[in-house]
């Protein structure tokens, strides 16, 4: 009975999102200690994960594979004949969420930033970036499906909906979402691939795979779930303001909220608390402001430089109309530049600050650069520095 049960589940669900948290609390210390496991056993074994790679099924039985599962049931406690699955759960976890790659070929840029960040808020902002990118519910240790991205199709519909319930994520774990060109399912779609869900009996089958994709969704960045409704919705945060976007070029709004969020965490930590950047007071209402304008990155095909935290800084609104129409701009130093469109009583008091060196990085001191450009076109030059 158990095996034509098995039989019938992978006949019928081939498709579905298959995803099983061996680890739901993703600032742990059992989640970080397997995560780095992984990742030291990794960068040790580079060259032979690479000759292993060739084959799947032989990387399946490999002798170094079943080394890291051994490595993980030791730190993990794991006990008995199930022992050895339950480890192979925990690497097939890491890779589906998008941290390792398939056949341990590597792990995302961002990975050993989480493992050595110690401030939980600090790990909750990384994990969202990595999650929302890279996850891919499709591949698991020896199947690599990275082409389909389910959280990023799932975060979109979300997007374009306003919220999704739990029907809704019982609809999406259904769905090819290699059939659907827009990135995203329609209000029309969803209840479509709801009805599939009931009468192919999705909902009794996979209650706990739905319960673990449900639990990490809670963990993303401005998502707010109603347990008595079952539902999601983005929650955006009114004390960092949106501007009006009605360019061309479409504004991811997840890795916006990220990004948001990002320039949030690095004012506590330098400040205490979310203030302007210039004046240092924490306004009601912040504008996380693009040094590089957003759609020229847009433009040039950039996004990582568009959500990136170092190309925004939090200001105030009045200070950001000036600054986002390049009538100041600020030095590598931090000292502002303001221009002869300004008028003079704005200028007395727009000189009695500037930017603290802790914030003026590198990456940031290059975006800087390209405004200071654009400001000095518009100014053509005849502008005061302090």
């Amino acid at each position: 009975m158990s095996d034509t049960k098995k039989r019938r589940d992978v006949e019928v669900y081939e498709n579905y999102w298959k995803f099983t948290a061996a680890h739901l609390d993703i600032t742990g210390t059992k989640f970080n200690n397997c995560l780095n496991i992984i990742v030291l056993f990794i960068d040790k074994n580079k060259t032979a994960l690479e000759e292993n790679a060739q084959s799947a099924d032989d990387f399946k039985e490999s002798e170094l594979y079943k080394e890291l599962q051994q490595q993980i049931v030791h730190i993990s406690g794991f006990k008995g004949n199930d022992a050895s699955l339950s480890a192979r759960k925990v690497i097939n976890q890491f890779v589906k969420i998008g941290f390792i790659y398939p056949l341990l070929l590597g792990y995302h840029p961002l990975v050993k930033s989480f493992i050595r960040e110690t401030n939980k808020e600090k790990k909750k902002i990384i994990f969202p970036k990595i999650f929302y990118e890279s996850s891919s519910l499709a591949s698991d240790v020896t199947v690599d499906n990275r082409d389909l991205k389910h959280v990023n199709f799932l975060l979109k519909t979300l997007d374009k909906n306003g919220s999704l319930t739990k029907n809704d994520i019982m609809a999406l774990m259904v769905t090819d979402i290699s059939n659907y060109s827009a990135g995203y399912l329609t209000r029309q779609e969803l209840d479509m691939q709801y009805q599939y869900a009931i009468v192919s009996g999705f909902d009794d089958r996979k209650y706990n795979q739905i319960a673990h994709l449900i639990g990490y969704l809670k963990r993303f960045v401005d998502l707010k779930y109603d347990k008595y409704e079952e539902r999601f919705w983005f929650a955006d945060d009114p004390q960092i303001a949106d501007k009006d976007f009605e360019e061309a070029f479409v504004r991811d709004g997840v890795k916006h909220r990220i990004y948001k969020d990002e320039l949030k965490e690095e004012s506590k930590s330098i400040y205490g608390d979310v203030v302007c950047y210039l004046d240092k007071k924490p306004y009601k209402s912040l504008i996380a402001s693009h040094i590089k304008p957003c759609i020229d990155c847009l433009r040039e095909h950039r996004e990582d430089e568009a959500y990136d935290v170092y190309n925004g800084l939090l200001l105030s609104p009045t200070v950001d109309s000036y600054f986002d129409k390049k009538d100041i701009s600020f030095t590598d130093e931090g000292h502002i530049l303001i221009g002869n469109q300004v008028a003079e009583s704005i200028r007395a008091d727009f000189e009695k600050y500037s930017l603290d060196e802790s914030i003026l990085n590198e990456r940031r001191k290059g975006y800087l650069a390209y405004h200071r450009h654009l400001f000095e076109q518009k100014n053509g030059g005849a502008y005061y520095g302090v």
